[in-house]
């Protein structure tokens, strides 16, 4: 718990991808998920990976992500302690956020993505990253890591952050999975490998 993430689709629909931070240990490991062709899904507060891993899986057979929200909600008797949002690539939406996820919580939902958090300082760590989201120009993974620095800026983490991950996937392979562990600045740690990343992302067209 003690998570912001956002979840997103290019303009083009040819790009989808999540990036998150938090003051828990290895995020990277547990909440975003992604495939591609499929979908991404981010899974937080009291974590549930199946969410994740199940979500794709249901996405993949053919069911919008409201479905199979509801579906893997259904199967949860401890529903109410998860944050989960999920997103499709032809940019459907479904997100959830159970009364007892621990506050300060939240979720956006705007044209082309979602932004989720729980533990924050304040609400208002969302809605700095859904204005940077929408307003920034440049790449699509310039805009992620620019919300998530923005969320981080405006509060983040009540506790603070040391572990942060950004995933982008098109329709045919991962392009991008970075994660950063254990560091006391981990969302400009993360930053920076992707400028160190940046040769192969030029030439795959996400930087």
């Amino acid at each position: 718990m003690g998570t912001f993430s956002i979840l997103a689709i290019s303009k083009d629909g040819k790009l989808m991808g999540v990036a998150v931070a938090s003051g828990s240990t290895a995020v990277g490991s547990r909440v975003p998920h992604a495939a591609p062709n499929v979908g991404v899904v981010a899974t937080q507060a009291y974590t549930n990976v199946t969410y994740g891993t199940e979500g794709l899986r249901l996405l993949a057979s053919g069911l919008p992500p409201e479905q199979a929200l509801q579906r893997l909600l259904a199967e949860d008797p401890h529903r109410e302690m998860r944050q989960v949002a999920v997103m499709d690539f032809a940019g459907r939406k479904a997100v959830f956020t159970g009364a007892e996820v621990p506050k300060e919580r939240g979720e956006i939902a705007g044209k082309n993505y979602i932004v989720t958090g729980n533990l924050l300082k304040s609400v208002r760590v969302l809605e700095s990253m859904a204005d940077y989201f929408e307003k920034i120009r440049g790449n699509f993974v310039l805009r992620l890591l620019e919300a998530l620095k923005a969320g981080n800026e405006s509060g983040g983490d009540k506790r603070g952050v040391k572990s942060a991950a950004i995933t982008v996937v098109d329709k045919a392979k991962i392009l991008i999975s970075l994660r950063i562990d254990e560091n006391p600045s981990p969302i400009q740690e993360l930053d920076m490998a992707v400028e160190a990343f940046k040769g192969g992302g030029k030439k795959l067209g996400i930087i």
